[in-house]
């Protein structure tokens, strides 16, 4: 078996506790909550090596070490009393023992007896030193699971301690690699499956339904799942066995369908991950049946026939494009920002994603080689590339226009590759305008409405006969279309589609408020108010909003002016509508907040004055 990919999910679970992952050299390492003793606030540090059972251990180093957790300081001269028990509760060992070093060392060697190997310090508890380790021969770590570890401290430098609580309880996993045989369409299989949470009980193979399951131990009360990090396993299927080698690979947990990951890039296995997160679980919870809420059941099983054509090898699917590896054992992923053509000297971002040709999941932990050709030329050459989650972003630059070649290879280092093809093209001449709005990045996604950061800026005060250009920073293509999202498009101007990297000018002849959105993300809106520089806000109409909003002046004196702005046409309303009078009664209260805003500029002339002309046009406020 091939287990290089193990390496990196070496892990330990620790529950009730702080959770730590230690990867050094094969050990893994636990640390306790921490407990008031003695005047001192105090740790409890767990170390085994191995972490995880191959089968032929002879012993696991089992250390304890206290850590004062304020300084740091490792305590030396400490006594524990330590218990351990089975994931069932059942009690396999306990001792005393005692370490005049900064670490208590004690050898497990799996064994059906129960024996101590040691000596014996003048107290009676066994010595478990640097020089003198402890050996205890038990019924422990014979296959991996849960094991509950319950560690009192004493004394410490011979003084025994104090404290509402001086036990420090760890519940950690012994992984294991655990092989097995199944019979599939009339012959025998050898395959491995790695736990890293619980032991299993039994494998199953449904040749009528092509499934194969193990089957784990677990408690889905939900306290329980709440106080795990994540439950770890993985199935290693040899690329002999057909049905799962040529066939898409469907995951379940407890019958329920589960997205996880399958790496095929190995050149003998295909490694299934299953690592379900602590909400995973819960979620699940509401979905199994009541008679499997004592295991969880791991399953996977044989889909529809692989279907990986070569002339598929080289598509366009929207801002992506798709290429298969000269094995076709990888589907690569390429996109580049800003989208569209590729214009000479400027910053292109390649965005490069590894995904299963079968599945189209993304592939994690690759190491790759790059290299970027420009009319047949190399202009860049990367070696041994890294990327743990399958997604990499490389910027280049082209100096000129011409051919370029993207060309992927040694993937891990197997001998596959796979080549983009693209131009660059001459820029497009430069549009003069007198001001600029930024489509920005990421504005092709819901969220940036929220504080109108879509467009930037979003609201834009300019002159007659002043042009507006509209620059596309964003990767994905856009819309400049007047209008608003319910209305739908006027016949004032429309862009029409924005590629990414591109812009769109258009000059505003005629006064008005002018409202536009993208066609293609309705959630980003944007103003343009156009005014004759005469027509500005006098200050005496603005010192009146506020004075107005801290209640200096009456609501006739504010809406005098708010007349004045209508009669002066910077407010354009109905004229029926500006014939009633003035009623004190009749603004409401709530926009004295508008009114401070705008006196303090934090609402920009048109912003304020639009919602006014909306709420006279609607008679939320009478004039």
């Amino acid at each position: 078996m091939n287990f290089k990919f193990l390496v990196s999910f070496l892990s330990l679970i620790l529950i009730f506790s702080s959770f730590q992952i230690v990867y050094a050299g094969g050990s893994g390492s636990e640390e306790s909550d921490v407990l008031f003793i003695n005047q001192n606030y105090y740790k409890i540090q767990l170390e085994t090596n191995p972490s995880i059972l191959e089968g032929n251990e002879n012993q696991i180093n089992f250390d304890i070490i206290t850590i004062n957790d304020d300084t740091g300081q490792i305590i030396s001269d400490v006594e524990y009393k330590i218990e351990i028990f089975d994931g069932q509760g059942n009690l396999i060992v306990n001792y005393d023992a005692f370490s005049p070093d900064e670490k208590l060392e004690t050898l497990f060697v799996p064994s059906q007896n129960l024996n101590f190997l040691g000596e014996i310090v003048e107290n009676g508890a066994w010595l478990a030193s640097n020089n003198s380790p402890l050996t205890v021969e038990a019924p422990l770590f014979l296959e991996g699971g849960l094991v509950d570890v319950n560690i009192t401290i004493l004394s410490i430098d011979s003084e025994s301690v104090s404290g509402k609580d001086t036990t420090f309880q760890i519940l950690f996993t012994m992984g294991e690699f655990i092989p097995f045989s199944v019979d599939i369409d009339d012959s025998t299989h050898d395959l491995m499956f790695a736990t890293y949470f619980d032991r299993i009980e039994e494998f199953h193979y449904d040749n009528k339904n092509k499934k194969l399951t193990a089957q784990m131990p677990f408690n889905w009360d939900k306290d329980f799942i709440e106080s795990i990090p994540f439950v770890h396993a993985e199935y290693y299927i040899p690329k002999t066995v057909n049905i799962f080698n040529n066939h898409e690979i469907l995951l379940t947990i407890n019958d329920i369908s589960y997205f996880g990951t399958i790496d095929r890039s190995g050149d003998d296995e295909i490694v299934v991950h299953f690592l379900l997160s602590s909400k995973k679980l819960l979620k699940l919870y509401d979905e199994i049946s009541s008679d499997q809420f004592d295991k969880i059941i791991f399953g996977i099983e044989s889909g529809k026939k692989r279907d990986v054509q070569k002339i598929d090898a080289s598509l366009e699917d929207g801002d992506k494009i798709i290429q298969l590896s000269t094995e076709e054992d990888w589907k690569f992923h390429l996109s580049l920002t800003p989208e569209g053509k590729i214009n000479p000297g400027n910053d292109v971002t390649l965005h490069i994603e590894f995904h299963d040709p079968i599945t189209n999941t993304i592939i994690s932990q690759i190491s790759y080689d790059l290299d970027i050709f420009l009319n047949g030329k190399i202009i860049e050459s990367k070696r041994g590339l890294e990327t743990p989650d399958g997604r990499d972003s490389v910027t280049v630059s082209f100096n000129e226009i011409g051919s370029v070649i993207i060309r992927i290879s040694n993937v891990n280092n197997f001998d596959t590759s796979g080549e983009f093809l693209f131009k660059v093209t001459e820029s497009k001449e430069i549009i003069s305008s007198d001001y600029t709005v930024d489509i920005v990045m990421g504005s092709s996604l819901p969220g940036c409405e929220n504080n109108s950061s879509c467009y930037a800026p979003s609201s834009l005060n300019v002159q007659p006969n002043q042009v507006v250009l509209w620059n596309n920073k964003d990767s994905a293509a856009h819309t400049v279309s007047s209008g608003t999202p319910d209305i739908g498009v006027s016949a004032i101007f429309d862009s029409e589609i924005i590629p990414g990297g591109e812009k769109f000018s258009y000059k505003f002849e005629n006064q008005g408020i002018f409202d536009y959105f993208c066609t293609l993300h309705p959630w980003m809106v944007g103003t343009i108010s156009v005014a004759d520089s005469k027509s500005t806000v006098p200050n005496w109409v603005k010192n009146n909003a506020k004075w107005w909003s801290d209640g200096t002046i009456s609501d006739s004196d504010f809406a005098t002016g708010l007349e004045y702005l209508i009669k002066e046409n910077v407010i354009d309303v109905p004229q029926d509508i500006t014939s009633q009078g003035t009623s004190e009664n009749n603004i409401p209260e709530w926009l004295r907040n508008n009114a401070k805003w705008w006196s303090d500029d934090l609402l920009s002339d048109s912003e304020f004055l639009k919602g006014i002309e909306w709420m006279i046009s609607n008679g939320v406020i009478t004039i």
